[in-house]
């Protein structure tokens, strides 16, 4: 019961966003549609930007789950493809909330997802510290890239998707890809 209400209430604002910007969106104008009471509404969610992270956890990190021998290529279109099939949803998220707010919100996901392909990748044999850098990283990285693709409206194919997945596996690939550099020491004066 409690799934069915919080998705007939996360629908009614996938709907309402078709028609109006997120911050006009009132919690009338979702109880109103769904005919139901505030109290309802205030018993599932608190703000509606806690009903948009319940449709990012049901809409999108659960479709995102990597498969046991997924590659990083095939993940990645994966999670292409899960955009575009929602894409003037996505976008006008994207374009009306500030993008710190949405990062937490699908940053979690994302990262399990690339210490798993990582891991699998052979990178685990680093260091913990180093490993835990690298997945915060480029976690981070994929996050904002894939905001960006939806903010400037990118289309990118299968084929330039691959492309793009393969260059930074590449890199990633190639080893090492710092040149380790000595920092000089600067002493300081204390003055006084």
């Amino acid at each position: 019961m409690c799934y069915a209400t919080k998705r007939k209430i996360a629908d009614c604002v996938k709907q309402l966003m078709k028609k109006k910007d997120i911050r006009k969106i009132t919690i009338q104008d979702i109880m109103d549609a769904t005919n139901m009471s505030r109290q309802s509404f205030y018993y599932h969610f608190k703000d509606i930007y806690d009903v948009l992270e319940w449709i990012t956890q049901y809409d999108f990190t659960d479709r995102i789950s990597c498969e046991e021998d997924q590659t990083m290529e095939e993940w990645a279109l994966h999670v292409l493809h899960v955009l575009e099939q929602e894409r003037p949803f996505f976008e006008r998220v994207v374009n009306q909330i500030e993008w710190p707010k949405l990062v937490p919100m699908i940053n979690g996901p994302i990262e399990e997802q690339m210490r798993t392909i990582l891991q699998r990748n052979h990178l685990a044999s680093i260091d913990r510290q180093a490993f835990d850098f690298c997945v915060h990283f480029v976690t981070n990285s994929y996050c904002y890239y894939m905001l960006d693709y939806m903010y400037h409206r990118k289309h990118k194919t299968d084929g330039q998707m691959r492309a793009e997945v393969n260059s930074l596996l590449m890199l990633v690939a190639a080893q090492p890809l710092f040149c380790p550099v000595d920092v000089p020491q600067v002493q300081s004066r204390m003055v006084g």
